[in-house]
């Protein structure tokens, strides 16, 4: 009996109660088209930006608001936390001189440890700098977790690397000599340290870079002139630290940002189905550990191949037999009570 008192203590000092956090899953799309003007010459010149530190800028906005400025436009923002959280976003509006129009969409999906964004444009007329034309997404996810293992004690110094799952397209249709830029990033802040994890860049129809990746790999992603497209799992390699059974504080976001130029031009930017958690690496010290869990205040379980499916809930529900069946196991019930009455009878 002492045994077991013992086994269980050692079972639950291994593990980590943690509280829920509100609202810490952000889904974020938006638009913005057409040439900015006031009621003043001064008016809709200063401009500020939708997100923000830490993470990216998002849409570049006239302080005084899109309607204000007579532009179009739409900037759809959700938090909360329980997702998915989908967003999006379109709109179209005049370019210089009412000559071609920019015409922009923008979708976002938030979820724990699964972001996706994607954005596209097209410019078919000349820009100034109060043309305003960009499409951008921006997902996040934030909470606690705590690594926990029965054979270290909690307290013990370690550290932390994520995997990730990432496939999509980034391309760029320039016309030259005018120059265009699209953007894929996908960001980690642990402990209020940020890494750029996953980056990749279409600059003109050059060959688009992709950095961050583990290794520097771009994986089986393709790149030709103006486009990048494909998949890769990656690993940060940024050596997170952690303490066993300490709770550590991980953001997460995903950002994507087209504005195309003008005359035809377009950017295309899909990572909807994109980023997932595919796994994690942990150690004790310098020592590798696979048997670990990390409980999170999303309610999540999680282990060194990712997400832990949810045990079910509800038992197997008995099978009922077809009436064909039913009728046969009848008989073979009224079968075997005849043959004990004979048996009775002779005795």
């Amino acid at each position: 009996m002492q045994m077991t008192r013992v086994v269980v203590a050692v079972a639950l000092s291994s593990m980590v109660a943690l509280s829920p956090i509100s609202g810490q899953l952000r889904s974020n799309a938006g638009v913005v088209a057409g040439n900015a003007h006031g009621t003043s010459t001064f008016s809709c010149a200063t401009s500020a930006y939708s997100i923000g530190a830490p993470w990216f800028a998002g849409l570049v906005l006239p302080t005084e608001g899109i309607a204000a400025c007579g532009l179009n436009g739409v900037v759809d923002d959700k938090t909360g936390a329980v997702g998915p959280l989908v967003t999006t976003a379109s709109a179209s509006g005049p370019m210089v001189s009412n000559i071609g129009t920019f015409t922009g969409s923008a979708s976002a999906r938030a979820d724990y440890w699964d972001l996706g964004v994607k954005a596209s444009g097209l410019s078919t007329g000349g820009a100034s700098t109060s043309t305003y034309r960009q499409a951008e997404a921006y997902a996040s996810f934030a909470e606690d977790i705590a690594f926990a293992d029965p054979t270290i004690a909690n307290g013990t110094a370690g550290i932390t690397n994520f995997k990730f799952n990432i496939d999509g397209l980034l391309q760029s249709v320039p016309n030259a000599p005018y120059g265009q830029q699209g953007d894929l990033y996908f960001s980690i802040l642990v402990n209020n340290l940020l890494w750029n994890a996953f980056v990749i860049t279409a600059l003109d129809n050059g060959l688009p870079s992709i950095r961050g990746a583990s290794s520097g790999l771009a994986g089986s992603f393709v790149l030709t002139p103006g486009l990048a497209t494909g998949s890769e799992l990656f690993v940060t390699t940024s050596n997170f630290n952690m303490v066993w059974g300490t709770p550590l504080h991980v953001e997460m976001a995903m950002y994507t940002s087209v504005s195309p130029c003008c005359f035809g031009a377009s950017l295309t930017s899909d990572f909807y189905n994109s980023i997932k958690l595919a796994g994690i690496d942990a150690y004790a010290g310098t020592t590798p550990v696979s048997t670990f869990t990390v409980n999170t205040s999303s309610g999540l379980r999680l282990n060194a191949q990712g997400i832990i499916p949810p045990a079910p809930t509800d038992p197997p529900s008995a099978t009922v037999p077809e009436p064909s069946s039913a009728l046969l196991l009848l008989l073979g019930l009224a079968g075997v009570g005849a043959a004990v009455r004979q048996r009775s009878v002779r005795a």
